[in-house]
This record gives structure tokens, sequence and C-alpha cells, in this order.
């Protein structure tokens, strides 16, 4: 009896063993969780990408637009040569040279249909006048000018294949005149004296007296050029020229009288009225611009 109640108690715990859960905190070597990366947009280059988009509709707006006014104040600058006129030479004694200055002006332009364009302002552009008395190897040089500003008026016309091309960029041919008020200008009396020697015992006293004056009434330059433009954005623009000038009256005269031994007498006349060649550089900022639908 004892023997089979021992066997009962056995299987029953060897039952009781089974039926129980086996729960085993698997935590400590769990593996550590996934972190997912999330790349987002860059704001800035949304604001880049809307910017360009802009820019790009405003060119194709533009595309389909003719300029037909433009309204610009530019400066110029640049290089300017003018000569003189030497009625006599004194035997050699006198000439005149061309000199070349630097120049400037400050411009007001409109321009219609990108075909026309009128400018007006102020430049600042002495006319010259140049003595240079032989001296051996040390010539004497004496320059004069006037009061150096004119107000010029000049009209332009697209040429060649620029006529064709997109707004404000191409060729022009130039024409115009300036109003020179010659003032007081700078100038100047002189008197030279000199010794030649003529054989052993002969020497020549040489005298030279200049007097040179600034004609207070008002000159003129007519001018005629050429000029390529380029614009560099919307609002600015390139240019660079070259021009002729030719005077249209004198600006300054200088009377010289040459004596020798205070008998023989020659004279000779300079006179400078601002004929010459221009080269240089123009940047204007268009401030105003009217615009039309091109025509298909």
């Amino acid at each position: 009896m004892k023997n089979i109640s021992l066997l009962a108690f056995l299987v029953g715990l060897s039952l009781s063993a089974q039926a129980q859960e086996v729960v085993i905190d698997t935590n400590y070597y769990a593996p550590p969780p996934v972190r997912r990366r999330v790349i987002l947009a860059d704001p800035d280059d949304n604001l880049k990408t809307r910017q360009s988009k802009r820019a790009d509709n405003r060119r194709e707006l533009l595309d389909q637009l003719n300029e037909i006014q433009t309204w610009y104040i530019g400066t110029e600058g640049g290089f300017r040569s003018d000569g003189s006129i030497l009625s006599n030479s004194l035997d050699g004694l006198v000439s005149s040279a061309t000199l070349t200055k630097a120049n400037w002006s400050v411009l007001l332009g409109y321009t219609y249909h990108n075909s026309w364009t009128i400018e007006t302002g102020y430049t600042r552009s002495p006319i010259h006048l140049n003595i240079t008395i032989a001296n051996n190897a040390d010539p004497l040089v004496f320059n004069y000018l006037n009061n150096g500003y004119g107000i010029p008026l000049r009209i332009k016309r697209r040429i060649g294949s620029g006529k064709g091309s997109v707004n404000g960029t191409g060729f022009w041919l130039t024409g115009g005149a300036w109003l020179i008020p010659n003032g007081s200008g700078q100038t100047g009396d002189f008197q030279l004296i000199g010794y030649s020697r003529r054989g052993r015992n002969r020497i020549d006293t040489l005298r030279l007296n200049n007097t040179t004056t600034v004609f207070n009434s008002v000159t003129g330059i007519a001018e005629l050029g050429i000029d390529y433009a380029t614009r560099l954005s919307t609002r600015f623009e390139l240019g660079f020229y070259a021009r002729k000038y030719w005077g249209l009256g004198d600006a300054l005269k200088s009377d010289l009288l040459y004596t020798v031994n205070n008998g023989s007498q020659q004279q000779a006349t300079i006179t400078s009225n601002g004929s010459g060649w221009g080269l240089g550089l123009a940047l204007r900022y268009i401030y105003g611009r009217q615009f039309e639908v091109k025509k298909h």
C-alpha cells in the first residue's frame, strides 16, 4: 500500500512540473532598437529653387517683350587728343604738339524702340594749345587750355548686326555737337631771349615774345563716332566708343613775334579749336523701361 502511494506521489509531481510555464527574461540579451535616419530637404535649397524659378519666369516674360523706351543715367571716361595749327615755324624754332589728356562726362539718355538714342549732359574735356620752343636737347614747353567744360548733345542710331540683336546690345553710329563756353582758362605771356653764334666774331641776339588769349565767345565741336553697347544685367549697360571731333571755331590763340638783333622780324600764330580723336568706356544705369509684346 505504501509503495502504491509513493508511486502516485511521484507521478503527480512529474506532471505538475511539466505543466508549469517557464518564463525567461531576455531583455538583457535583446539587440538594441533599429534607429531609422530620416533626411529632410534643406529649406535653403527650397528657397534657392523658388528664386531660380522666379528668375526663369522673369526671363521667359522678358523674352516675350520688346523694349520700346528706356531712360538712363551714365558716365563716360577716356582719353581725347587735340592739336594746334601753327602758321610759321620761325625757321624751326617753334612747333606745336598734339596733346592727349583724360576726359569724363555725366550724361542723361533716352532710347526709343532700341534703335534711336538721344543724350546730353556735362563733359569735362579742355581744349589745349601747345607751344614747343627748340632749345638744344631740352625744349621749352608751354601748354594753355580753356575752362574745360562743354554741353554735348548726341544722337545715336543702331547699325549692322546689332539692329537685330537682343535688347541693349549692338553697334551704334553716333553724331552730335558740343556747346563750349570758353571762359578765361589758363593763359599767359612770355618773353624769351637767346644768342646765336655765326662765325668766330658774330653773335646774334634772338628775342621771342608770345601773347596767348582765350576767346570769351562760345564755340563748339562737331563729332562723329561708333559705339558698342552690351547689357550686363537688366539695369546696367557697358559701352565702348571711338569718336572724331572737329572744332567749329577757335578757342585759343597765340601770337608770336620773333626778332633778330632788334631788326629782322617774323610773326607766327597758333590756334586751337579742339579737333582730334577720342576713345573711352561708358557705364549706364537704366532707371526706367517700357515694354510691348513681341509680334510673331
